[in-house]
């Protein structure tokens, strides 16, 4: 359920966006035109997770190209954007106090390419300590943590960064300044001698600002930055880095402008502390299959070719994949929309997955640590005794392996009027129908009133709320269960709305949503992208029905004098309150002209499970 904190701050940042892009457009873009090392040429090999934006003006000026930089440049939205950005500005600034500079100025700095990383600790991951007190040996350990290394290309605003780092010095009376010369470099060094994690360095050279929080670091990565050598290698020569980031480009070969790796098992180790405890957590790993899982990671791609944006998640996983990674079981089967589906939608998606499979592992794994037949003696048997069926055979034997999700808005519109659809698909529906669900319903009934209602030709057993909860907020929308079996279907919604327009459209009544235009265009996009591949999952969405949400609550009264409250220490909040009460905003249809339709697709694949997400460009 969405807050109405959420939902002010999902808007505020949607709107910082467009404000970002939008001001971009009167910058140059690029930075520096001489060659220099990027971040994964200076980063070490063993690096434990990294972002990047390759270059933070040219990603920008590509915001200004998309549908939200062109919703930003609209006559008619450009009054409440500008406001809101003024606002901001005004009402953060603290922060120049603080840091010397005003929110406008510190995002600006950002000129080229920015990048942080996770490093392992330079002195190790562990540190022990033994203490001596009454004849007695105490051993403690001291966890070191992994280290952070930024790379900043700052350009012509390096001065910025330097009126930051002044402020640092001023303020950082506790810490031991040293400056080193290396070669053309000077590298700058904060360390509190009481407390050694207490430290920091950095050097500049040619508007760019290499940074990290262990100063043991510092001169290896100046070294590398000038060129030399270094026996610690580079991200650049990690295999599962590399890997990841092919699988992340744009459909034709694109760069992205955003990127990010993490290697999770190598975080985990460096985390955990090395004790008797830790030690068998560790060991464990294997056993349970988790070192399979290599790196994750991904990007985005903003105004490619064809699409408004593109982006990438892949999970890399060893092959043959064991324990836990095992029940990973997605399956290739169809996706195409249920004939009972309505176009009215906001958002679709629907996924296949081998059950039987995922069960079998889950089986496998309670048994190798509980012993034998353990789930079915303490979970299973449980289930029946207190369900009065055979858990096992009745419900998941049952299920075929398709589960569909539908998101949709209920009217009038409240802070959480998103309404979700969950439909299953069974093996035999009259079955459950006839003879599991009035048993399950049996249970429900003991603590909540079960009615049973029609929605046109279907029936619904519809969950009733306590009449406390009812009248508790009238802004708040309380949810409606709605339980109903549509053709092989097991369908569960959370509103008598949902209901209603499933009942209409599997009547006929309104058009299915695999027959609409919006929908054939995701769906014929996907299908070039997998080049007669199958996959195991889709996804479809619009986004204006989510938008028009949050204009709908913006243009409310109620909601603006909860804002208000929301506001009083919360810059962000004050801010959109001033351009909303400063600026009328213009006509829905005007922001929606913008805004078009948007899909993605799961895939399983020899080195692990991809996902890849787009969302189209209104021309």
């Amino acid at each position: 359920m969405l807050s109405m904190k959420t939902v002010v701050l999902s808007l505020s940042c949607m709107l910082l966006t467009i404000s970002l892009s939008e001001s971009s457009l009167a910058q140059p873009t690029g930075a520096s035109a001489t060659p220099r090392l990027t971040a994964p040429q200076l980063f070490p090999e063993k690096t434990l997770a990294y972002v990047r934006i390759d270059d933070m003006r040219q990603l920008k000026a590509d915001l200004g190209r998309s549908s939200m930089g062109k919703l930003g440049n609209d006559e008619q939205l450009k009054p409440i954007l500008s406001e809101f950005y003024g606002s901001l500005v005004r009402n953060t600034a603290q922060l120049q106090e603080t840091i010397g500079l005003n929110l406008d100025e510190l995002l600006s700095i950002p000129s080229g390419e920015l990048s942080i990383a996770l490093l392992p600790n330079k002195r190790g991951d562990i540190s022990a300590k033994r203490e001596k007190s009454d004849d007695s040996e105490k051993a403690t350990v001291e966890v070191r943590s992994p280290a952070i290394a930024l790379l900043l290309d700052a350009g012509q605003e390096i001065s910025s960064v330097q009126v930051m780092l002044n402020r640092i010095h001023d303020s950082a009376t506790e810490m031991v300044h040293e400056e080193k010369p290396f070669e053309r470099l000077t590298l700058h060094r904060y360390q509190n001698p009481e407390r050694r994690q207490q430290q920091f360095a950095y050097f500049i050279d040619d508007g760019v600002i290499i940074a990290t929080s262990d100063a043991d670091y510092l001169e290896n990565l100046a070294a590398r930055w000038l060129g030399q050598s270094s026996p610690e290698g580079i991200l650049a020569d990690n295999r599962k880095f590399t890997s990841m980031m092919a699988r992340c480009v744009g459909t034709a070969g694109e760069r992205p402008q955003v990127s990010f790796y993490v290697d999770p098992l190598e975080i985990v180790r460096q985390f955990l502390p090395r004790n008797a405890g830790t030690s068998m957590v560790l060991a464990m790993l294997p056993a349970l299959g988790v070192d399979g899982i290599e790196a994750v990671g991904g990007s985005a791609i903003i105004a490619p070719p064809d699409f408004d944006s593109i982006s990438h998640f892949h999970l890399s996983l060893a092959s043959p994949r064991r324990g836990i990674l095992s029940l990973l079981r997605p399956k290739s089967g169809s996706t195409t929309p249920e004939a009972w589906v309505p176009d009215s939608v906001a958002g679709y998606s629907t996924i296949n997955w081998d059950l039987a499979s995922t069960l079998q592992g889950v089986e496998r794994l309670f048994n190798q640590f509980r012993g034998d037949d353990a789930l079915n003696e303490t979970v299973f048997a449980r289930l029946d005794k207190r369900l009065d069926l055979n858990f096992r055979k009745d419900i998941l034997d049952n299920l075929e392996g398709r589960i569909t999700v539908l998101q949709g808005f209920v009217r009038p519109v409240k802070i959480n009027s998103g309404s979700n659809v969950y439909a299953v698909r069974l093996k035999n529906p009259e079955y459950v129908k006839n003879n599991v669900l009035p048993k399950l319903l049996k249970q429900v009934q003991q603590r909540l009133e079960v009615t049973t209602e029609g929605f046109g030709k279907l029936t619904a057993q519809v969950f009733l709320p306590s009449r406390n909860q009812t009248e508790s907020n009238p802004a708040i929308r309380q949810p409606e269960i709605c339980v109903a079996f549509i053709d092989d279907y097991l369908v569960v919604a959370d509103s008598r709305y949902m209901m209603r327009q499933l009942a209409d459209c599997s009547a006929g009544g309104s058009p299915p949503l695999k027959e609409s235009l919006e929908y054939q265009l995701i769906s014929d996009r996907i299908a070039a992208q997998l080049q007669d591949k199958e996959c195991s999952a889709i996804s479809f969405a619009r986004p204006e029905e989510s938008l028009q949400m949050f204009y709908e609550l913006a243009r409310d009264p109620k909601n603006r004098e909860r804002l208000k409250g929301m506001s009083e220490n919360n810059p962000f909040f004050k801010a959109l309150l001033s351009a909303l009460e400063s600026h009328e905003l213009p006509p829905f249809s005007v922001i929606a002209k913008y805004l078009a339709p948007s899909g993605g697709y799961l895939v399983e694949e020899d080195t692990g499970l991809h996902y890849m997400s787009f969302s189209l460009r209104r021309e």
